[in-house]
């Protein structure tokens, strides 16, 4: 073939085609894949959304079974059902991304957009949706995304258990034909059935319990006692792994969302066209997330993803072996580097820095206080309490306490979950050491994977936790703890652990933690002044001494410790402190 056919565009048309605006495009100089993601534009989110409620479920991920009637692999149907999602899953995301952006202006998308990494179009746009309505179209979308996953994995076990069926009666009519034929023997099931029964008898008589009735004892005696053998998953709840249609990106999105919200509604001046009780439906809005976040987990895990509670290196913690993941991600635990190179877990539904620390930042956002007595008058202006009075008080002290416990512990126990979610551990491993494939190298991974630690001796933790995971959890303390010895104590172990051992120093941790003591963040001086709140005597002389003369000393300071060495690496976007 000549090259005149396909040597009409130089090189140098190629280069000038990638300094040309979009839309003066000849070619494409990028794979789709690399470019930035698109974002919904405010005047399209109305129809787009509606266009979707309005499909029937099992319309938008549909199981298609093989032409000629067979059973797929185990890798054919994960294939398939991830197929067969990807254009859906692609259009939600682009919803979602909207609608987060018109939820507030300081969600992520928003800063993503600013920073050109995502594209929006008619930015200016007036969008056809409340921003209430905004965040409750993303709350339906996540329940019709899943509903959707649920319909394509009933579909596909019906339609697998009919041809196994079909199989399975083949091949015991075959065998039963050719045993007739061989044996000619013909065995009637009332012969069975008097054996049995004349079995039985002759047990009974010998003083020894009918096999009928042992196994009703046996499972009747049993009903509530413990088996110490391991507990055993039938392989069709989980070989296919996680239900298609959900994506971590689409769940991070609303936690987002929740996070400004809860920043806007507890505020001295809160919005007015925001009601986190109605939409929530009697959920707090850290019960909300800390429910996101199960569902995240149990996703990840069913895809392969090692969730593990208690530490991996302690083989007589009984609780290790919980959730170390399943399906066809399973064992990619801790120490099983190359299942994890290997990419063997769906992206999809892998967790991330903004994952969990999205939920700590609505526990340190949400003013469990006001919550309480807001959620009181609400229930006197709808007519279902008349008037307050003392049992009335009484009951708000004790909801504010509950929501008080409730908010400290999605703080917490999403900052332990973070810590053992391997996947989470992998990340920073990756940042953080040099790309070696020798084995001694991935070796080397694989143990710091496991324990946690660069080695044995080391006092340095290593783990996906970033400034973000400390800076919101400090705030919780500060919320929800009055000033006090044990408000410093856990405030300082939080900080010393950020600083010293993960080594996430910067800005905004350094000046939450002056708050803390009731320092002015913008504070410079020569002369160490006394924190203005007291929280106890050693943890007053040791903000004296380090957060005293101003933040800009203080990351100085640590600085020359290397007490700043993770904390871009390990950042959600590096470009960013929010997460």
């Amino acid at each position: 073939m000549s090259s005149s056919n396909f040597g009409s565009i130089p090189c140098r048309h190629l280069s000038a085609v990638a300094t040309d605006d979009e839309d003066d495009h000849i070619l494409p100089t990028r794979h789709s894949s690399k470019l930035p993601p698109s974002v919904c534009p405010p005047s399209l989110l109305r129809s787009e959304v509606e266009s979707l409620f309005d499909a029937p479920i099992g319309s938008l991920i549909a199981y298609e079974p093989l032409d000629n009637k067979q059973l797929r692999s185990v890798e054919e149907e994960i294939e398939h059902a991830y197929y067969q999602s990807d254009a859906i899953v692609q259009r939600v995301e682009y919803l979602m991304r909207g609608l987060n952006a018109q939820v507030s202006s300081e969600s992520y998308v928003n800063k993503c957009v600013e920073k050109g990494q995502m594209i929006i179009g008619d930015k200016d746009m007036g969008s056809a949706l409340s921003r209430q309505e905004c965040f409750r179209v993303m709350i339906d979308l996540m329940k019709r995304m899943s509903e959707e996953g649920e319909a394509f994995i009933e579909m596909r076990t019906r339609v697998r258990s009919q041809l196994e069926g079909v199989a399975e009666d083949s091949s015991d009519s075959s065998s039963s034909d050719s045993s007739s034929d061989e044996e000619n023997d013909d065995i009637d099931e009332k012969t069975v059935k008097e054996f049995t029964q004349y079995t039985d008898e002759r047990m009974r008589s010998a003083g020894f319990t009918s096999s009928e009735s042992a196994s009703l004892t046996s499972s009747t005696s049993d009903e509530d006692a413990i088996d110490d053998e391991d507990f055993k998953i039938d392989p069709d709840d989980y070989q296919f792994g996680a239900a298609p249609g959900v994506t971590v990106h689409m769940y991070d999105l609303l936690l987002d969302s929740l996070a400004c919200l809860c920043k806007e509604q507890y505020s001295s001046n809160g919005p007015s066209d925001i009601d986190l009780i109605e939409v929530l439906k009697g959920l707090s809005p850290p019960e909300f997330a800390r429910d996101i976040l199960d569902e995240i987990l149990n996703t990840h895990w069913m895809d392969g993803g090692d969730i593990g509670l208690g530490s991996a290196a302690d083989a007589s913690n009984a609780l290790n072996k919980i959730a170390q993941g399943i399906g066809i991600g399973a064992g990619t635990g801790a120490g099983t580097l190359a299942h994890y190179t290997a990419m063997n877990f769906d992206v999809r539904t892998c967790p991330t820095p903004m994952t969990f620390n999205a939920v700590i930042r609505v526990a340190a956002e949400f003013d469990h206080k006001a919550h309480a007595s807001m959620v009181q008058e609400a229930e006197i202006l709808s007519g279902s309490v008349v008037a307050t009075s003392k049992e009335d008080e009484k009951n708000l002290k004790m909801e504010q306490d509950r929501l008080r416990d409730i908010t400290i512990d999605t703080a917490f126990s999403s900052y332990t979950r973070m810590k053992h979610t391997a996947a989470m551990t992998l990340r920073s491993i990756k940042s953080s050491t040099k790309n070696a494939t020798s084995r001694s190298a991935l070796k080397r991974q694989a143990k710091m994977l496991e324990t946690g630690k660069p080695s044995k001796r080391s006092q340095e933790i290593i783990s996906g936790r970033n400034s973000a995971t400390y800076n919101y959890l400090i705030q919780t303390v500060k919320k929800c703890l009055p000033a006090s010895i044990s408000r410093g104590n856990v405030s300082f172990g939080l900080y010393h652990k950020a600083c010293v051992q993960e080594g996430v120093m910067d800005e905004s941790l350094v000046k939450t933690m002056m708050a803390l003591g009731g320092y002015d963040p913008d504070l410079s001086g020569s002369d160490a002044t006394a924190p203005p709140v007291s929280n106890g005597p050693l943890f007053d002389q040791f903000m004296q001494q380090e957060l005293g003369n101003g933040a800009k000393l203080a990351l100085e300071n640590g600085r020359q410790r290397r007490h700043d060495r993770n904390y871009k690496m390990r950042r959600h976007v590096e470009w960013d402190d929010t997460y």
